[in-house]
């Protein structure tokens, strides 16, 4: 059966003075509910209590999850228009930086104020390359990004983004004064347990070349006393189940897991090792990394960039230059220290510490405010007044 939008009466006034309602917020997302897209799933989830949600979408997920909320489709602005009027919302939310000029539109048409949360994926390729990448892009057509004045607009409420985020969007033009700096979208609780791990290693997210995701097979064939599972997403699978086989060295391949079956998986392994190519470093913030860390996983990040030592946090985890330096390391407990560090380093991504950020922007419009971007990014380095973390060794299993 087609999901469809919660029903809202069609006359349903907006919120004006004192709330006699949830406020509204619909989310325009490309796909939905995306396996590869949890840090949506987690921002619903973390508002809902308090916000009513709406959640429009242009198709269906490749790799959907099963515990979605209800939602609806709409193909072309028209549609989302109708959409609009029907849900009434109090304000229009979405992911990626590609999708700016779409909001940004439909707010145009419709008066209603906008927000945008922004990822690695849709940002890293505003850094700065080299020639030979720049000439590499060309060759592969590459899509350019959008004009991003928009932003601009009154209608703009404010665009969260990675830290490291910041210097690529200024230059490809966001005004700097709507940007707030915020750490990814994890639900802390779910993964947070000091008990302790098992000793596998694991490796996750999409399989592609630029992941180098190879070298996790070479790793696992350098240390052969030792599993390793790589939670896999991506076509380039199948290809690298075969290698695996011809080289002896035993990975493995789990696929796609359910959200809330994830925190058990991690807690199966000693060490995370990410994998990323050091000559085309399209990697961004992973949720991964804050997610092993809330888990007690020690974690191993390719030295793609500076701005990584910000992510994975002084003596927090391992930045590491080549595979080469992994085996002794991967083969070996996590450091105590290095454990205690990783816990409170992905507190940092815990959406209750950091879901402020986005909201405050939304409840300084419902009330006629104009939000104050400066101190919204200097709250976005220390927590809110009030912060829904659990302490406790076993978190994991409570939450």
């Amino acid at each position: 059966m087609t999901p469809t939008m919660p029903k809202v009466a069609r006359n349903a006034p907006r919120s004006q003075g004192p709330r006699v309602h949830k406020p509204r917020v619909l989310f325009l997302l490309r796909e939905y509910p995306e396996i590869g897209q949890t840090f949506i799933k987690n921002e619903i989830e973390a508002l809902e209590a308090d916000y009513e949600i709406g959640i429009i979408t242009r198709r269906r997920a490749d790799v959907p999850y099963a515990n979605s909320r209800p939602f609806g489709f709409a193909s072309d602005m028209e549609e989302f228009v109708a959409q609009v009027e029907l849900f009434r919302p109090d304000v229009l939310h979405t992911h990626f930086l590609t999708e700016i000029p779409f909001i940004g539109e439909l707010s145009r048409r419709t008066g209603v104020p906008f927000t945008v949360r922004t990822h690695s994926c849709d940002t890293i390729g505003l850094k700065r390359r080299s020639l030979g990448d720049r000439l590499r892009r060309m060759m592969r057509r590459a899509a350019p990004h959008d004009d991003f004045s928009v932003i601009d607009s009154d209608l703009c409420l404010g665009v969260l983004g990675f830290p490291c985020a910041r210097p690529w969007m200024v230059r490809a033009g966001v005004n700097p004064a709507k940007l707030i700096d915020c750490f990814p979208v994890v639900r802390f609780a779910a993964f947070h347990d000091q008990s302790p791990n098992g000793d596998a290693v694991m490796n996750v997210g999409p399989v592609a070349a630029t992941r180098a995701t190879p070298e996790f097979l070479r790793l696992a064939g350098k240390v052969p006393g030792r599993a390793f599972n790589l939670y896999a997403l991506g076509s380039d699978t199948e290809r690298l189940e075969k290698r695996s086989a011809e080289t002896g060295a035993r990975v493995n391949f789990m696929g796609p897991v359910e959200p809330e079956d994830m925190p058990a998986e991690y807690k199966k392994h000693r060490w995370l090792v990410y994998t990323g190519d050091l000559g085309a470093p399209e990697i961004g913030w992973p949720m991964a990394i804050a997610e092993a860390q809330a888990s007690g996983v020690g974690v191993c990040m390719p030295a793609l960039r500076r701005d990584l030592i910000q992510y994975v946090g002084e003596g927090a985890g391992i930045l590491y230059e080549t595979i080469d330096e992994l085996p002794a390391i991967v083969s070996a407990p996590v450091p105590e220290e290095m454990r205690i560090r990783g816990f409170e380093q992905a507190r940092k991504s815990d959406i209750e510490r950091h879901k402020h950020l986005l909201t405050d922007l939304w409840d300084d419009a419902l009330a006629g405010r104009t939000p104050d971007y400066g101190v919204a990014v200097e709250a976005s380095a220390v927590p809110p007044r009030v912060v829904a973390v659990s302490s406790s060794a076993n978190a994991a299993s409570a939450a």
